[in-house]
């Protein structure tokens, strides 16, 4: 059996922010071909139809629009005993996130989700003791998209550069060594820095604690 290695570069992380990539997510099967499969392995088309019950034609239909907006790549052929060429293929990143700045500066429903998302998530830090007054919530809200935001902006610089050995690992240890590695460099970044000094003391300064201090 011969096979035909391509080298090519895995992000850790890749953030979308192109409403037409965000588009071409919304297909349920599309989203299942990358975020169940092809984030975890690099599979044929024959292999990603039977795992999924689809149509090999169907499949390579919905292979090649996620190729034309860089969310999956060709990684490899290889050719059977049989003279069958089979082209494998794998996501471009371990894992995808929408863009929230970007999503707020969008129009309509996109810009009201990524607001309500932020919102969200401040208000649930009720549970620790933490209660943003409504006055103070938009200054809480842009800190931190600022945070997130640059977070995002650091880690999707990291790249998987041992695709080998990297397959090899457990989802569990995949996970550990992103966390690690994404930790170490916003650990190393001025600007992450100050934004996450100023949210933790915006933060501290509305929690129960500070006020039995």
């Amino acid at each position: 059996m011969n096979s035909e290695n391509v080298p090519y570069p895995m992000k850790d992380l890749e953030i979308i922010t192109d409403p037409n990539t965000i588009k071409v997510l919304f297909d349920k099967v599309r989203a299942l071909i990358v975020f169940k499969y092809l984030v975890n392995e690099e599979m044929t088309v024959k292999q990603l139809a039977d795992s999924i019950g689809k149509n090999p034609g169907n499949v390579l239909r919905h292979i090649e629009r996620l190729k034309s907006v860089g969310l999956v790549q060709q990684v490899r052929t290889e050719k059977t005993i049989t003279g069958i060429v089979q082209r494998y293929y794998r996501a471009t990143a371990r894992e995808y996130r929408l863009g929230i700045a970007d999503m707020i500066k969008a129009n309509g429903g996109m810009r009201t989700f990524a607001k309500d998302r932020l919102r969200n998530m401040i208000m649930s830090l009720k549970v620790y003791g933490v209660s943003i007054p409504e006055i103070r919530m938009n200054d809480a809200l842009s800190m931190l998209e600022q945070l997130i935001e640059r977070e995002n902006q650091i880690s999707s610089e990291l790249m998987i550069t041992n695709s080998e050995f990297w397959n090899s690992l457990s989802k569990h240890q995949q996970e550990d060594a992103s966390r690690l590695m994404r930790d170490v460099m916003v650990a190393g970044d001025a600007e992450y820095i100050k934004l996450k000094d100023k949210w933790c003391s915006f933060i501290m300064s509305f929690s129960d604690t500070s006020e039995k201090g």
